[in-house]
């Protein structure tokens, strides 16, 4: 049979584990983090479309285009599962 003062020791144990789990949920230290990918900003005369519309997808894909096939294939089915 567990005594006293064993009981006691347990329930402190216990609440100081508690505790220590609690204090440390705390944020992470501010440092250096990596900055957020940007979107690609179109220079001077180009199209704002960065993806292709939908009269590109129903054109197909051709060479020339600023996509590759893969690329513009996934787009597409995008573009199909959005609409």
């Amino acid at each position: 049979m567990a005594t006293i003062a064993a009981r006691l020791a347990a329930a402190v144990a216990l609440c100081t584990v508690i505790a220590g789990t609690i204090l440390a949920q705390t944020t992470p230290p501010s440092g250096p983090t990596v900055p957020p990918k940007t979107l690609p900003v179109p220079k001077g005369g180009e199209s704002l479309v960065i993806n292709p519309t939908k009269d590109e997808c129903n054109a197909g894909w051709r060479p020339g285009l600023r996509w590759t096939r893969v690329e513009f294939d996934k787009f597409c089915r995008q573009l199909d599962i959005s609409k």
